[in-house]
């Protein structure tokens, strides 16, 4: 839990290369976090389908090494406080705990909604045993037992995620249901939901053979295959456009399922997507090696433009749909599109700085409601940020 994301996909991909024929889904999903989806997948959040669902992203940006990357952007200071930069709107944020409805000394929120309403996440010991939790207004409600690892969760409070046996689920006015996992593939793993009810994730089958896929929260034992082979999707926006991967190369897929691949930046080969919202997307691309690992560089889409920005800041978790990014590890920021930023308040009554170790995982699409857990004596525990302008 205390590890950066980019030391997690580091790990994931000095692993690749040795699948196994099942894997826990579950630490699959947070170790290759873009909440992710997540999961995640993180929720953020996440990026890699690993070992035994075909190992997607590391297959996909493996190889980085093989020729020079661009230097790698200098890291740019990030204001003290918790008020935005920008005069003009001025942004005030403060912390709060998410009640906890059962024991367990690992309890973390992973997604919010783009309304900020709902919020999922995960209580448990941190031995893959976590129950999944559903913050309704506040309120905490534990989801079934046959639901394991959410991914994300709409606006209408559709929860869906992947249990530990590869098999994706959706949760919908109180009622679990299992999705379907096309003829071919042994097992999927879910990345997201959009408000129309429509889900997207990977299968994955034989050797490394994986396709994107499409399911209804309505239908979840109908399916759509989204693109051709070799393709990942790792995020949908409420008007249905998929984004993901195809090969090596970021992808997006129309409504009508016409794909096409996004920009990558100059001098870098691949990149992968982890999540869209609005009309952006959030990604990486593989930079320099340090150390026998590759660092991994964050870069934004704006998807209607289709511009691509290679962003100077570590520990990307999630983009809402205002194009703001959150980076999420140690004392979180958001960034604004024009540059702007603004630190997020510590524990009640604490300064971020002062105690503990923070992680931010979700964003709601007006970046005013953030979500994570603060890491303090051995023992995570759920927050809720909430801004006002």
């Amino acid at each position: 839990m205390t590890m950066s994301d980019d030391q997690r996909i580091a790990a994931l991909l000095q692993s690749a290369p040795v699948p196994e024929p099942r894997v826990d889904v579950g630490r699959a999903v947070r170790d290759g976090r873009r909440r992710r989806q997540r999961r995640r997948v993180g929720g953020i959040a996440a990026v890699t389908v690993v070992a035994g669902l075909g190992v997607v992203a590391a297959v996909q940006l493996g190889g980085a090494a093989s020729r020079p990357a661009p230097a790698t952007p200098a890291l740019a200071a990030s204001p003290a406080g918790t008020v935005s930069t920008d005069p003009g709107s001025p942004v005030t944020c403060e912390a709060s705990w998410l009640p906890q409805p059962i024991d367990g000394p690992v309890a973390v929120a992973y997604n919010v909604d783009p309304t900020g309403r709902y919020i999922v996440g995960d209580i448990g010991t941190g031995q893959e045993d976590g129950r999944v939790v559903l913050w309704t207004d506040g309120q905490a409600a534990v989801l079934p037992a046959g639901a394991r690892h959410a991914a994300a969760v709409n606006a209408g409070g559709v929860v869906v995620g992947t249990n530990g046996d590869g098999t994706g689920w959706v949760y919908r006015d109180g009622t679990l249901r299992f999705l379907a996992t096309p003829p071919g593939y042994h097992a999927i793993l879910v990345h997201a939901v959009n408000g129309r009810g429509d889900i997207v994730g990977t299968a994955s089958g034989a050797g490394d053979s994986h396709h994107a896929v499409l399911w209804s929260a309505d239908r979840p034992q109908e399916y759509r295959l989204v693109g051709q082979s070799g393709s990942a999707a790792t995020g949908i926006t409420e008007d249905g456009t998929v984004v993901g991967t195809m090969g090596q190369l970021p992808y997006r897929w129309t409504p009508q399922g016409t794909g096409a691949a996004l920009a990558v930046p100059d001098g870098y080969p691949h990149a992968s997507v982890d999540s869209a919202h609005g009309e952006w997307a959030i990604g990486m691309v593989p930079g320099v090696q340090k150390g026998g690992a590759v660092q991994m560089l964050p870069v934004r889409w704006n998807l209607t433009t289709g511009a691509v920005t290679l962003l100077p800041f570590p520990g990307t978790t999630g983009i809402a749909g205002n194009g703001d990014v959150l980076v999420g590890d140690g004392a979180p920021l958001i960034v604004a599109p024009d540059g702007t930023s603004r630190r997020l308040p510590g524990r009640p009554g604490v300064r971020a700085t002062e105690a503990g170790t923070y992680t931010a995982n979700g964003i709601s699409d007006d970046g005013l409601i953030v979500v994570g857990a603060v890491h303090e004596n051995q023992v995570h525990r759920p927050l809720v940020w909430r801004c006002r302008r």
